[in-house]
């Protein structure tokens, strides 16, 4: 990302707040561990205004110390940023929310060398561009982070996650599928793992819009896109709710699978399968009431309002303002936005 941006020295800090063990905490090679505890215990509190222009920016738009303290020749002396200077070399930085999932906190700063004293817009553009791709880097290293933690055997891993997951290649080739994915292939009723390596699903059209995006993944790995994830939705042949599809870029630098393995990463739902789904971290963050709550669970189960009034002994119209409320407070506009909060929220990884 330093380097992506010209800057001199990057942080990254990323903290779970529901009680899950992740954490990322990782620092340039200017930067000795014990810098970053000294600089909080020492100097956070000159950063309260930086932090306030944070919080009320959008996630994966940084925010530059020249807009907010335009003074530089005041700010030079300020304690937080003499020490900067004389440790790192730095003087300007910036700063940028990534995710904005109450499930956990994360932050990615750039800090500049001395020699410029205003971050030109060509910089902060470049800078820009790439935050997209690391928000979603830190979004799959929390889920895979807990994976790390349970389990040792990577392919073994997987199957402990409950919902499909696929690696594919650049050419849409499924290189490994994990037990979930299977399941739902051998389902027949939308998705298939077809003969020539390929996912399959019901129409040709959406088939072809699923290989573009695995393409488009293998292209940004190299350089050539900037696709960070395809959200896609694939019909079943029952007519029930739709198997969710997310693809992502994916590297495999370490060779276990190929030699330059470039490709995707696809996660697939099946909103008919939630039994591992756990909602409890959508209801404390965002204070659902307990009726909202028990309908929320109702619908990532894939329950129609009908079938939630029913089992509710309530009127339709009273789960139809129920489920308004859900998505109001949620941030999301429609059941799939829902799900996959409550996917990023709480990783559904079968325990030991």
């Amino acid at each position: 990302m330093a380097e992506g941006a010209q800057a001199k020295g990057s942080t990254l800090f990323a903290l779970d707040t529901t009680g899950l063990p992740f954490a990322i905490q990782k620092f340039s090679s200017i930067y000795r561990e014990e810098d970053a505890e000294f600089f909080l215990q020492n100097f956070s509190k000159y950063e309260a205004e930086g932090w306030e222009r944070l919080r009320a920016a959008p996630p994966r738009s940084f925010v530059w110390d020249q807009d907010v303290w335009p003074d530089l020749e005041k700010l030079v002396s300020r304690p937080d940023y003499a020490w900067m200077l004389q440790r790192a070399g730095t003087l300007r930085r910036g700063a940028a929310r990534l995710n904005d999932t109450p499930g956990w906190i994360d932050s990615i700063a750039l800090q500049f060398d001395a020699s410029i004293d205003r971050v030109p817009a060509s910089l902060a553009q470049q800078a820009n561009a790439m935050l997209p791709h690391l928000a979603k880097a830190v979004e799959l290293s929390r889920c895979f982070s807990l994976l790390r933690n349970r389990y040792q055997a990577a392919l073994n891993a997987l199957d402990r996650v409950k919902i499909g997951v696929c690696v594919a290649s650049h050419r849409a080739h499924v290189i490994v599928a994990n037990r979930e994915a299977q399941r739902i292939f051998d389902l027949g009723d939308g998705l298939s793992h077809g003969r020539d390596g390929g996912i399959r699903c019901l129409d040709a059209q959406t088939t072809a819009a699923l290989d573009v995006a695995i393409a488009n993944a293998a292209l940004t790995v190299k350089g050539e896109g900037d696709t960070h994830e395809t959200l896609m939705a694939a019909a079943r042949r029952s007519g029930g709710y739709p198997f969710l599809l997310e693809v992502s870029p994916i590297a495999d630098s370490e060779a276990e699978l190929e030699r330059n393995f470039r490709g995707a990463i696809i996660f697939i739902v099946d909103p008919s399968n939630p039994r591992p789904f756990s909602v409890e971290p959508v209801i404390r963050c965002f204070k659902l009431t307990g009726a909202e709550a028990l309908v929320c669970g109702l619908m990532v189960q894939g329950l129609t309002d009908v079938e939630i009034a029913a089992q509710r002994s309530v009127s339709v119209e009273t789960i139809k303002t129920q489920v308004k409320s859900i998505y109001r407070k949620t941030g999301t506009s429609r059941r799939a936005d829902l799900i996959r909060l409550v996917l990023n929220m709480s990783p559904p990884i079968e325990g030991g």
